[in-house]
């Protein structure tokens, strides 16, 4: 029997368990609340904490994941040093972090890592990038159904979406085909091509305004929940992911 409904994700998720979106979402199933999502973190972080969390606990838990840009990377950068990381999730973490949009992590920084080898490492990975969207997207996808084996395995639960990143634009139809593998599983929604913040900027939920973004991608207003968990306790209860 599932007994807890656990949240992961970056910014996106953590802004929206600020407002206790998290809460709310758990009471409508009568399960118990937890959030371990991070700001700036990347996808690989998310599926990792993810199965790490499902590893360590007890309880047979709902696990929530809005997942982040594709672009994003994470480096195991930050160094072990009691005196200066006391947190547990901290300690949790371990040494990665995303030196690009996570603040987390970086008074943990080794000594030989500065600004500096941030923005080389910036330059490098962009240049990598060009021309590789799909095999980054086709490994990002093995790695995703991979997670929701084990996690059902093992008897948890899971519901994977994207939070912004509209990935297939300007694909062709042989890319589109080859990047057809989430389609069928229904713990992803809509073939990973639903974008809750861009749905919930649809349907007129309120965004925040520190962010230079574009509107439709900006964080949602925390506590302006009800839209994405109405849509969400739908679709859950329609495949039975809570049982």
């Amino acid at each position: 029997m599932i007994t807890d409904l656990v949240v992961n994700g970056c910014s996106y998720m953590h802004t929206y368990a600020q407002g206790n979106g998290h809460v709310d979402l758990a009471e409508r199933f009568n399960l118990t609340p937890g959030d371990i999502s991070i700001s700036g973190s990347a996808n690989s972080r998310i599926i990792r904490s993810t199965l790490k969390h499902s590893h360590e606990t007890l309880k047979r838990t709902l696990y929530v994941l809005g997942m982040t840009f594709i672009s994003r990377e994470e480096l195991p950068i930050c160094r072990y040093d009691e005196g200066i990381y006391p947190t547990e999730q901290e300690v949790w973490e371990g040494a990665w972090t995303n030196p690009q949009n996570q603040f987390f992590g970086k008074n943990r920084w080794v000594d030989h890592w500065t600004e500096k080898h941030t923005n080389e490492w910036i330059k490098i990975r962009e240049r990598y990038e060009v021309g590789t969207l799909v095999d980054r997207l086709e490994d990002l996808q093995y790695r995703i159904l991979s997670m929701i084996e084990s996690l059902l395995f093992r008897g948890h639960r899971v519901i994977v979406f994207q939070q912004a990143d509209q990935w297939w634009d300007n694909l062709s139809n042989k890319e589109v085909k080859r990047l057809q593998k989430l389609g069928p599983c229904k713990q992803i929604i809509d073939g990973f091509r639903w974008c809750a913040i861009r749905w919930q900027h649809s349907q007129g939920v309120p965004y925040t305004t520190y962010s230079r973004a574009p509107d439709e991608i900006k964080h949602r207003e925390p506590g302006r929940h009800k839209e994405i968990n109405d849509h969400l306790e739908d679709y859950i209860r329609r495949y039975e992911l809570h049982l």
